[in-house]
C-alpha cells in the first residue's frame, strides 16, 4: 500500500505507564493529534506527570477489546527489563518496548539508571574536570532520547505495516541510544588514534574557544572553531597579538594550547555582561549566548516573542518542539514501496543540511529505507588542502594525514553521510539553482538547517518550493526559529545547550555550571526533526505538502519540561548535584583500579542499600539507615566507597554488583564501548568499508524491528559528487550534454575548486 490507512489523528495509542521514555514517546503521539490513553497507575513524579501526561486520557485499566483496537502499545521500565504484559494486542498492533538494556544480551537483566547508562555508553568519560571524577549528564536525557527513538521506531513499524504488510514489534534501549549519540568519538579513535576524554568546562572536541566563560553577571557559552571565527574573536577582544606567539602557526593551534587563549580571554569577559557580549559577538557572526538558568528561561525574550510557552494546569511548560507552519492543501499518496526495502523505501529526500542535527535527521530516514541525496556545494567538504594543524586538531583523517583528496577522507563527514548519495550543485550560480529546481519535483522531503535568510535569498522559500512540488514535506531547522530577536543568531549546539539551561543541570556540587562533553541540542533537534517528518509523511495523503519549522533552541528545551515544572513547584533553581541523585542515595562515580578508571553506582532501593553495605563491608550501623539519613551521611558513605572501589577492576566490580541487584556500570572510554560484550551481542555496531579510508565500525540506528532478521547493511558514504549522473540525468532529466556543460562551468563537480 502506498498510503497510510488512516490519518494520524485516528491512530489509537496505549501507553502502559512506566518510564519517562515511554511517556515522552506517547506524548509525541498525543501532542500531534493521536488518540493516546495512559493505562495504569503513574510511576512519574508530580512534575514529570504535569508535563508528560497533558493531553492523554488517563485510565487505571481497560478491557481486552480496547487493546485489540490499538495501533501502538508502548511499554517501558526505567530501571529493568520490560515486564511481560497481560494485555493481548490486536492482530495488527505494534508493540514498542523501552528499557535500559533490552530483552536479550549478557546484560539483559542488569539494573540501569541514568548515571549507569551514561557511564556504560562512554558519555560520562567525556564530561568534567580531567583531574577529578567525571560527571554524569542531565539525569532525564537518556529517557527522552530513548523516547524519541522509540517514536521513530513506532512510526517506522506503522509505515511498514501499511506499505509492506510487515508487522513488527519494536525495541529500544537506553544503552544503545546513548552509544549512538556520540558525535565524533568513534571516528576520532579509529582514524585519528585519539581517545576523547574530558577537557574541562567545554565541549569535548576540536575548537578553541568552545566552552563556558564567567562574565560579570553570569556565564557565557562561546564557540569559535573556525580560523575566521577565532581571528574575529581575537580582534574584538584586542588579543590578536596572541597569534604572534611562537607556539601558534595557525588559529587551530590554540586547541593544543588552550590556556594561552583562556588566560587572556577570561579576564576580558569577566568585566562584561553576558548579554552584551553575546550581542557583540553575534553581530560579528560568532556563535555565543548567555547561559540561562532554568527559571530564567521563562523570561527569555526569544521564547516570549515566539509564544513558545503553554499552560498545563497552573504550571508553565514548553510548547511544541516543531511547528507545522503551513500546508499546501494538495494531498497525494506516497510513492509505491519497494517491498524488499525498509519502511520508507521509495521515499526520496533532498538533504541540504550541515554539521550534525540535520544530517542526523536525514540519516535516520536513510536507515529506515529512504533514498537520501546530499546536495553539496563544490566547496562543501572544505578546500582541496587544509592546514596540518587543523588535521591534527580535528583528528578526523586516517592516521592524521589528509591525503590526496582530504575532502573524501574526513571521518565526521563520512559518519553522517552513511547510506546517502551525493550530488554537487553550486546554488550560488543561476545554472545551479535552475538545476536544483528540476530536482525538487522528484523529492518527497527536503531538509535544510541554514539560517532563516538563506533559502529566501536563493529564491527557494516555502512558497517557491511548494510551487515546484505541491506535496513536498519541507523541513527547515534554524537554530532559533524564523522569527524573534535571535532569529538571525549563529547557532551551534555548543552554545544553544547553555542558552537552553542544560549547563545548569551539570556540575560538581562545590562549583559552577558545566558543559556536557556532548552537544546535546544537535541530536535532540535532529531526532525531533525526523519525528516531525514521519508525521508529515503519514498525513500527506490527507493534508498534502507541509512546511515544518524545528528550532534547535526550542527542541532542546522540550526535553527538560519536567525540570522546568519542578523548579516552579520548588520555587528555586535546581541545585548542582554532581553525580548524586535526589532519589538514589547513595549515587556516585568512584575510582577503580588503574589510571582514570571509574565505576558508577546507584542505590535504587532499601534492599539494594542493605546488599551494598554487606558486599562493600560498610559499617554495620549504616545498614538500617533510611534514605534521608543516608543523604545526611552521603559524604561519609562516598569516602567509604572510594576506599573500597579503588581495589577492583571497573568491569569486574560492575558485574559483581549487578549480580546482587545493585545498579552499577563501568565508566567506559571509547575503546571500552567498542569492546562491550552486550553491545556486540545486540549488533549495535556495523563495519563499513569506506573508500579512501578503509574499515570503520560505527553505531547503527538503535531501533530493533522484530521482523527484520538482521540489521540492514550500512552503506559507505558517497564520495563528493559520486552520484551526479544518476541523480541529475536519470532522475532530474538533464541531458548528457547539459551535465557536461555544468561540469565545465564548475557548477557540478567531484572535487573542490582550485
Amino acid at each position: 500500500m502506498a498510503s497510510a490507512a488512516k490519518p494520524f489523528a485516528e491512530l489509537k495509542v496505549f501507553e502502559l505507564t512506566g518510564s519517562i521514555a515511554g511517556a515522552y514517546c506517547a506524548k509525541l503521539f498525543a501532542d500531534n493529534g493521536a488518540q493516546v490513553t495512559a493505562v495504569g497507575e503513574s510511576r512519574l513524579t508530580r512534575s514529570q506527570s504535569a508535563y508528560l501526561d497533558e493531553g492523554k486520557d488517563q485510565r487505571l485499566s481497560l478491557n481486552k477489546a480496547a487493546f485489540e483496537q490499538a495501533d501502538v502499545i508502548i511499554r517501558s521500565d526505567p530501571h529493568g527489563a520490560v515486564p511481560g504484559s497481560l494485555v493481548e494486542p490486536g492482530p495488527r498492533t505494534i508493540i514498542v518496548d523501552i528499557s535500559p538494556y533490552g530483552s536479550f544480551g549478557p546484560y539483559a537483566m542488569w539494573t540501569g539508571t541514568s548515571a549507569t547508562v551514561y557511564a556504560h555508553s562512554g558519555h560520562t568519560y567525556l564530561t568534567g574536570d580531567p583531574q577529578r571524577e567525571p560527571l554524569t549528564g542531565p539525569s532525564t536525557h537518556p529517557f527522552y532520547a530513548a523516547g524519541l527513538f522509540a517514536f521513530v521506531g513506532a512510526m517506522g513499524a506503522l509505515f511498514d505495516r501499511e506499505r509492506n504488510d510487515r508487522l513488527h514489534s519494536v525495541e529500544v534501549t537506553h544503552h544503545e541510544v546513548l552509544t549512538a549519540l556520540h558525535q565524533m568519538s568513534f571516528v576520532r579513535y579509529q582514524l585519528g588514534k585519539d581517545i576523547l576524554c574530558r577537557m574541562g568546562n567545554r565541549y569535548t572536541g576540536h575548537g578553541q574557544p568552545n566552552g563556558m566563560y564567567r562574565c560579570a553577571d553570569g556565564w557565557l557559552a562561546l564557540s569559535a572553531p573556525t580560523d575566521l571565527q577565532l581571528e574575529t574573536v581575537l580582534a574584538i577582544t584586542g588579543l590578536s597579538g596572541l597569534l604572534d606567539d611562537p607556539r601558534i602557526d595557525s588559529p587551530a593551534d590554540f586547541q593544543e594550547f588552550p590556556e594561552l587563549l583562556d588566560e587572556h580571554l577570561a579576564p576580558w569577559l569577566s568585566e562584561r555582561n553576558a548579554g552584551d557580549v553575546s550581542q557583540l559577538f553575534q553581530a560579528a557572526q560568532i556563535p555565543a549566548a548567555p547561559a540561562n538558568t532554568i527559571l530564567g528561561l521563562l523570561d527569555d525574550a526569544q521564547l516570549e516573542h515566539r509564544d513558545f510557552w503553554r499552560k498545563a494546569g497552573r504550571w508553565t511548560v514548553p510548547g511544541a518542539p516543531f511547528q507545522f507552519s503551513s500546508t499546501s492543501g494538495t494531498p497525494s499518496a506516497l510513492p509505491d514501496s519497494e517491498s524488499t526495502g525498509g519502511p520508507l523505501a521509495g521515499i526520496r529526500v533532498l538533504d541540504l543540511s550541515k554539521v550534525w542535527a540535520g544530517p542526523l535527521a536525514a540519516r535516520v530516514l536513510a536507515e529506515l529505507g529512504a533514498q537520501v541525496m546530499q546536495v553539496e556545494a563544490p566547496w562543501g567538504r572544505g578546500p582541496r588542502e587544509i592546514p596540518e594543524s587543523l588535521v591534527v586538531a580535528q583528528r578526523f583523517h586516517p592516521d592524521n594525514i589528509q591525503g590526496p583528496d582530504q575532502w573524501n577522507r574526513n571521518g565526521h563527514l563520512i559518519k553522517y553521510g552513511l547510506n546517502k548519495e551525493s550530488v554537487v550543485l553550486d546554488l550560488s550560480r543561476a545554472e545551479g539553482l535552475a538545476t536544483f529546481e528540476r530536482l525538487v519535483p522528484t523529492a518527497d522531503v527536503l531538509i535544510e538547517n541554514f539560517s532563516p535568510r538563506v533559502m529566501p535569498q536563493l529564491g527557494l522559500d516555502e512558497h517557491r518550493l511548494h510551487s515546484l512540488k505541491p506535496d513536498l514535506v519541507y523541513m527547515t531547522m534554524p537554530g532559533y526559529g524564523r522569527s524573534g530577536p535571535a532569529e538571525n543568531w549563529v547557532a551551534y549546539g555548543t552554545t544553544i545547550d547553555s542558552h537552553a539551561g542544560l549547563s545548569q543541570l551539570v556540575g560538581y556540587r562545590d562549583e559552577h555550571p558545566w558543559k556536557c562533553g556532548v552537544a546535546w541540542p544537535d541530536p535532540i533537534a535532529g531526532l525531533h526533526a525526523a519525528a516531525a517528518i514521519l508525521i508529515a509523511l503519514w498525513n500527506r495523503p490527507f493534508n498534502g505538502g507541509v512546511t515544518i519549522e524545528a528550532a534547535q533552541f526550542e527542541a532542546t528545551i522540550s526535553i527538560i519540561g519536567d525540570v522546568i515544572v519542578e523548579a516552579q513547584m520548588d520555587g528555586h533553581e535546581p541545585p548542582l548535584m554532581g553525580n548524586r541523585d535526589q532519589d538514589f542515595i547513595p549515587q556516585g562515580v568512584y575510582p577503580c583500579e588503574g589510571v582514570d578508571r571509574w565505576i558508577a553506582i546507584s542505590v535504587t532501593s532499601e534492599r539494594c542499600w542493605e546488599v551494598l553495605c554487606e558486599i562493600a563491608e560498610l559499617p554495620t550501623a549504616w545498614v538500617g539507615l533510611t534514605r534521608s539519613e543516608r543523604l545526611i551521611l552521603h559524604d561519609s558513605i562516598d569516602a567509604e566507597l572510594v576506599s573500597w572501589t579503588h581495589n577492583f577492576d571497573q568491569i569486574d566490580l560492575a558485574g559483581k554488583l549487578q549480580e546482587v541487584g545493585v545498579a552499577a556500570a563501568p565508566v567506559l572510554n571509547i575503546p571500552g564501548v567498542l569492546g562491550d560484550v552486550h553491545l556486540d551481542a545486540r549488533s549495535a555496531f556495523q563495519e563499513v568499508k569506506q573508500p579512501r579510508v578503509g574499515p570503520l565500525r560505527l553505531p547503527c540506528l538503535p531501533i530493533h524491528f522484530s521482523s527484520a532478521s538482521e540489521r540492514p547493511p550500512m552503506r559507505p558514504a558517497a564520495l563528493l559528487g559520486q552520484n551526479n549522473k544518476s541523480i541529475l540525468v536519470d532522475l532530474a532529466g538533464l541531458s548528457e550534454s547539459e551535465l557536461t556543460e555544468l561540469e565545465t562551468l564548475g557548477v557540478v563537480a567531484t572535487e573542490p575548486p582550485l
